[in-house]
């Protein structure tokens, strides 16, 4: 009743149809994403937080389109990586081949998996998430690493680890750089700030960068609800 409601000539009959259409899906929505928040951070699947997240918006995600390109990616990773090692293909095939690339912040299509991978642009964070679901699919040591202020990825090889810079088109730092970096700022406990971070710590820091983006477009009821999903991550995490 209520689909066909939302689809009446009468505009106000509209528009409430679809108000509680748009309410219902997201109480749904929340009762799977409290289940997953209640994990062990050692259960909590990276792709199954984004493509919930990606569901904020939409109704329309097709969880099983974005598998199957993270799928196909992976695979020409690893056919390519029989030739450069795993490293090297996975830069070439994501920010030469495919051309992903940092995104305007204010848009609210960079911080969405769905959205990412339509456009080839997002946010570091975003990225990197992307990075990291296309390497441990080609069965590659990666892994995302929260800086204070930029979100990177990172790549640990036989020589020790390298990380890499998604937001700008793979660019790649040695360990040594990235504490001077950290020491310049007045930051010491640089090997925590280099370690790979948690799952569920990388979807808050998603949420928080959702909650700037929609603070700054106004938009009070997707602040309340990034707020209330935010919530079930248990801010200690």
């Amino acid at each position: 009743y209520l689909e066909e409601a939302a689809l009446s000539p009468d505009p106000r009959l509209r528009g409430r149809a679809r108000l509680v259409l748009a309410d219902l899906r997201l109480g749904a929505l929340e009762q799977q994403w409290r289940a997953y928040a209640a994990l062990p951070d050692d259960d909590m699947d990276l792709e199954q937080g984004c493509l919930l997240l990606s569901h904020l918006t939409s109704g329309d995600v097709n969880d099983a389109a974005v598998r199957s390109f993270l799928d196909a990616t992976a695979g020409l990773v690893r056919a390519h990586m029989v030739n450069v090692g795993g490293l090297q293909a996975l830069n070439e095939v994501l920010f030469e081949n495919l051309g992903f690339r940092g995104g305007d912040f204010e848009q609210p299509e960079c911080h969405y998996l769905n959205s990412v991978l339509e456009r080839r642009a997002g946010s570091p964070i975003s990225l990197a998430a992307v990075y990291v679901l296309v390497g441990l699919r080609a069965g590659l040591p990666v892994s995302g690493v929260a800086m204070p202020g930029h979100y990177l990825s990172r790549y640990d090889g036989p020589d020790g680890p390298v990380f890499v810079d998604c937001y700008n088109r793979g660019r790649m730092y040695q360990p040594e750089t990235l504490t001077n970096v950290l020491a310049n700022r007045g930051l010491t406990r640089t090997q925590q700030y280099l370690a790979p971070t948690s799952n569920r710590f990388t979807l808050f820091r998603m949420m928080n960068n959702l909650e700037q983006l929609y603070q700054q477009a106004e938009d009070l009821r997707m602040i309340r609800t990034i707020r209330r999903f935010r919530a079930h991550l248990r801010p200690e995490a």
